[in-house]
């Protein structure tokens, strides 16, 4: 679909990058890796950029949910046959790959990935890896015989999830990313079978800060506080009217969870059970998405 400004004077197209892998694929994958949630809307573990693993290869991005299924993240311009080949033996490997190894891919530092992977999970002991890996496939085109092929395996249950991304600029060189969305088949199956499906991954709910401001429940300005009294620590940022986090240092986020990873320097951490609205109850970020949700559901 072309994209177009709503000017006074009519519709003013946008001119859409379709340059090779250097201006589509390694800047959609930098876009992603700083804004995972963003664009994917869902809180993820970051592990690694292309990081070499075991039997060769290197995976876009490798990422871990709350469970310890291991994510592989490609991103394509274009997904042919062969992509998808290799991105189905990524996903092969990360089903055989262990806590250990995973570490080891860590973009910091080991002895950093066990303290911060058990902060991220909550645990007193580290999740360790399942053997249920997911795929999630980022591309602006897929060939025509591909695409039927990836819908033949996931509409037979394998956990892929595509997202389909476009870059556009306008005649003043500022650039646009235009995300179509989560493109997941709803699909129904029997009773015997959904009690053998892994179960579904923890997800962040594709809610927004702009979204919260818009319906009212949160106002530039709003103060939000993350306390955490054993540590001893106090973080604090602002709400802004564009829906972005204003922090101290001066810098923004533009989530709760961008917000709580900037202040604690954590590889991931979710932003909306940790942030506090004082002046609207002491209530939680998450206590206010519940909400819209359900005023987006009921209409009102």
């Amino acid at each position: 679909m072309p994209l177009y400004e709503i000017a006074t004077d009519g519709l003013v197209p946008f001119r859409q990058l379709r340059g090779g892998p250097e201006l589509y694929e390694a800047e959609i994958e930098r876009l992603l890796w700083a804004n995972l949630d963003d664009l994917v809307g869902e809180l993820l573990f970051p592990v690694c950029r292309q990081g070499s693993i075991l039997g060769g290869g290197k995976p876009d991005i490798v990422e871990l949910d709350k469970s310890g299924s291991v994510v592989v993240i490609e991103v394509k311009r274009e997904v042919d046959r062969s992509q998808l080949a290799q991105c189905l033996e990524y996903a092969g490997w990360a089903r055989t790959t262990n806590l250990d190894e995973v570490a080891g891919l860590y973009h910091r530092d080991v002895p950093r990935f066990w303290s911060e992977w058990q902060q991220f999970t909550g645990t007193t002991e580290p999740q360790r890896v399942t053997r249920s890996p997911r795929l999630i496939l980022v591309a602006r085109d897929f060939h025509q015989r591909t695409e039927s092929a990836l819908n033949f395996l996931r509409e037979n249950g394998l956990p892929v999830t595509v997202i389909r991304i476009a870059l556009y600029e306008d005649v003043n060189g500022r650039r646009f990313l235009d995300c179509e969305g989560i493109d997941e088949p709803e699909l129904v199956y029997p009773a015997e079978v959904a009690i053998a499906l892994p179960v579904p991954p923890n997800k962040v709910y594709q809610v927004s800060i702009a979204d919260l401001i818009g319906s009212g429940l949160l106002a530039a300005g709003d103060e939000l506080v993350w306390e955490r009294p054993r540590l001893g620590q106090t973080y604090r940022c602002t709400v802004t009217a564009d829906g972005r986090l204003a922090l101290p240092d001066g810098s923004l986020a533009s989530t709760p969870s961008g917000a709580a990873k900037s202040v604690t320097g954590l590889g991931a951490y979710d932003g909306w059970e940790a942030w506090r609205v004082p002046d609207r109850g002491n209530a939680l970020l998450h206590d206010f998405r519940t909400q819209y949700l359900a005023m987006d559901q009921h209409g009102d």
